[in-house]
Order: structure tokens, then C-alpha cells, then sequence
């Protein structure tokens, strides 16, 4: 019994080290070497383009921060499938280039909103990443701005947002 279990985890060992060689599908994560701020600040004004910042911009924008354990495989491959999705979905770092429509903004609401995102299992990592009341207020009183406007950060005592 004892030999058997040693060579299983020997192929273990050899299965996962030859993992390390194949690339994750999306190389590399991170796209830009330039500012890792999401440029949304001209949308957004400084409260949403700073909670965007902390909880949005590593899947939904070209600025992914990969931590050590994103490069071992097969995590370096789910993190690179859920990068791809999320930034097929949304991209901030190429917010500017387009206009948005009111139904694109109130699916951003909807996903922080209903707690879908961030994804559960980024914030159990990432607690910093986690969206408080407030930061799903801004958001969604962003959202809910009229797109021909520039979003001005309102008071949260005296909240916006009717929902």
C-alpha cells in the first residue's frame, strides 16, 4: 500500500510540474505597462473610478494584477478564462473609445447590485475587492446618470437612487 501511494504521488508531482510548461490561454494578463488606473475618472468622477479601481479593474480591464499563485497551473488557466470573459464583456481600458447605452450602464448596476459581481471567489481573495452599500450606491447612481451628463458624486446621506 505504502509503494502504491508513493507512486501515485510522484505522478502527482510530475502531472503538476509538467503543467507549469503550458501556458495559460491568455498571455499575458496584463496588456499595458502604462497608468493601472482605470480611466473611467472622466466618466465616473473620482468615488466610482476609485471603487472600479479596487474591485472591477483586474478582470475588467487590460491592467490585470496577476499574484504569484495566478502563475501556477491550473489556476493560471481559470484566471486566464475568467480575464478573457471579463474583459469580453467589459473592458475599462477601452471605455473611452465608445459611447454606452442606458441599458449597458444599468447591467453594471444589476451585477453589483444582485451580488454577482465581483465574483464570489475574487473576493474571498481579494477582500478589498468586497462592495459595500455605499460603493453599490455610487455605482449605480452613476449608472443611472443621464449619459449626456458628467456623473457628479452625490452625497451619500442623501442618496440618488430610488431602487
Amino acid at each position: 500500500m505504502r509503494v502504491i501511494l508513493k507512486w501515485s504521488a510522484l505522478g502527482i508531482g510530475v502531472i503538476f510540474t509538467v503543467l507549469q510548461v503550458v501556458p495559460p490561454p491568455v498571455q499575458p494578463l496584463a496588456q499595458s505597462t502604462a497608468s493601472r488606473a482605470v480611466p473611467v475618472h472622466n466618466i465616473g468622477g473620482d468615488e466610482v473610478a476609485a471603487i472600479l479601481n479596487r474591485a472591477c479593474k483586474d478582470c475588467h480591464s487590460n491592467d490585470t494584477a496577476v499574484p504569484w499563485y495566478g502563475q501556477v497551473a491550473p489556476i493560471s488557466w481559470m484566471l486566464a478564462r475568467h480575464v478573457r470573459e471579463g474583459r469580453k464583456k467589459l473592458n475599462f481600458s477601452t471605455w473611452d473609445s465608445r459611447k454606452h447605452s442606458a441599458n449597458e450602464m444599468e447591467e453594471i448596476c444589476d451585477a453589483v447590485s444582485n451580488g454577482s459581481m465581483p465574483l464570489r471567489g475574487y473576493t474571498m481573495i481579494h477582500r478589498d475587492a468586497r462592495l459595500s452599500k455605499r460603493d453599490v450606491d455610487s455605482i449605480c447612481n452613476w449608472a443611472d446618470a443621464p449619459l449626456s451628463q458628467p456623473y457628479i458624486s452625490q452625497n451619500v446621506d442623501t442618496p440618488v437612487r430610488t431602487k
